[in-house]
């Protein structure tokens, strides 16, 4: 059973390195898609517009690929790169975090903040569990690590579910709005998908962004 334990966390962690690594292979190749006036900063101001979402705000910040939402700020926050280049992959960054905004806004935001708080906290335990029960070879604690980590990934798979309408009505806004011909459009659906899905694999690894 051991082998087995240690295989399926393997087989979770390279889901979740590939996963990554085809998101910033995707970034690189987008980023030459050049869309007038399409900078994160400007696609994040149009759609929390159209959201009645005008007062929230979207700031830059240093680094590369740290873009995210700030649940406890309430904030949205850009690479330099993303905040300010215009293309398609900054419009697509963009759209992902801005939708993030727009569902916490419209749930209740005391019970969202505890929530992501004890997912986020109950993800690094267990997973520091695990090293220690794999070390250990403590069978019964290994097998526990997963079954949480597991509910723990099955309860954020839901939560990033229910942002699928949201975003399928910003997609469509986005498009008509920057007047994206047809293979700009694609892209830009293939773009949302992989973000979207992509928060399951950051979350393994313990990465709020």
């Amino acid at each position: 059973m051991f082998g087995f334990e240690c295989l399926l966390y393997f087989l979770i962690v390279l889901y979740s390195l590939f996963y990554q690594l085809y998101c910033l292979l995707l970034y690189e190749k987008n980023k030459k898609i050049d869309i007038e006036d399409a900078s994160g900063l400007f696609v994040s101001k149009d759609v929390l517009n159209k959201n009645d979402l005008a007062s929230l705000y979207v700031t830059e910040m240093r680094g590369k690929h740290n873009d995210h939402y700030d649940i406890a700020r309430n904030v949205i926050r850009l690479s330099k790169e993303v905040y300010d280049s215009c293309n398609l992959a900054s419009m697509s960054i963009a759209l992902n975090q801005v939708t993030k905004a727009i569902v916490f806004s419209k749930s209740d935001r005391s019970k969202e903040k505890v929530k992501a708080l004890i997912l986020d906290w109950s993800n690094k335990i267990f997973f520091i569990l695990f090293i220690i029960a794999a070390y250990s070879k403590a069978l019964d604690l290994m097998s526990l690590s997963l079954v949480v980590m597991f509910v723990i990934i099955f309860i954020k798979y839901n939560d990033i579910v229910k942002r699928a309408k949201v975003l399928e009505d910003n997609i469509n806004y986005v498009k008509k709005e920057y007047k994206l011909n047809q293979h700009e459009c694609e892209l830009l659906q293939k773009n949302m998908n992989v973000l979207f899905y992509n928060e399951l694999s950051l979350h393994i690894f313990n990465n709020k962004y």
